[in-house]
């Protein structure tokens, strides 16, 4: 099975009425972010390196977004590129260690932008209405969240995961943690996902005005602190082959 058609399957396994909540995660994501001086040509840099030779093969999803609310960070745009496993990373690094490929676009995306930071996390839950591939441009809200009392914040946060509001959100939903950080705050997230404005910006009230959502600020209150609340709009994906 080709890695494209095997993500594919992963993400549309997790319907609408359906929870992943794995022992293990789901899938991996690493996150950069940039002061991009010149979209258009880190668009292009980006394209000429998922068809070279070597990006052609690489066995990761990347989507490209721009960012909307961006609180105290400078970036204007976010790169998160997902693994479907922990040995696809280790294969993925392998493959650009020695690649000219490699080498040419990070020369290219360093001429026309800046990296502000970068981050490792794991997606652990899911609610997956469309496959993300069958949006064009949809809007994330990301919620980053600091925990410290884990056995607290989950017993509350999974009443509202299972939850008639949650489900009734109209996209796709996220739940992750952070491997590691660097100086991005937060130890979890949970990122909505909508193909418009209008969607993410309803579904997302709706949701905040329900009662579960008043019994989970209750329960949750003492246990985690919100470190930021942010928009991007998605540009581009390239898929795994």
């Amino acid at each position: 099975m080709k890695l494209k058609t095997l993500f594919a399957a992963l993400v549309l396994s997790f319907c609408s009425n359906f929870v992943a909540a794995a022992e293990a995660p789901l899938f991996y994501g690493q996150g950069y972010s940039f002061v991009v001086q010149d979209p258009a040509a880190f668009v292009a840099a980006m394209d000429a390196y998922r068809a070279s030779p070597t990006g052609s093969k690489t066995p990761n999803t990347v989507v490209l977004s721009q960012n909307i609310v961006n609180g105290d960070y400078a970036g204007t745009h976010g790169v998160n590129v997902f693994y479907p496993t922990t040995a696809s990373m280790d294969q993925s690094r392998a493959m650009n260690a020695n690649s000219a490929d490699w080498m040419t676009f990070l020369s290219a995306i360093a001429a026309v932008s800046t990296p502000e930071w970068e981050n490792l996390f794991a997606i652990e839950r899911a609610k997956v209405k469309t496959a993300p591939g069958d949006l064009t441009n949809p809007v994330t809200m990301i919620y980053a969240l600091s925990v410290t009392d884990g056995s607290a914040f989950m017993k509350a946060f999974n009443q509202m995961w299972d939850s008639e509001a949650l489900n009734d959100f109209p996209g796709n939903v996220y739940f992750g943690r952070n491997i590691a950080s660097g100086n991005v705050e937060g130890t979890h997230f949970i990122s909505f996902v909508a193909g418009s404005m209008a969607q993410l910006l309803d579904g997302i009230n709706a949701m905040q005005s329900s009662d579960a959502m008043a019994r989970y600020q209750k329960g949750v209150k003492g246990t985690r602190t919100l470190e930021a609340t942010n928009v991007a709009i998605e540009l581009k994906r390239w898929a795994a082959e």
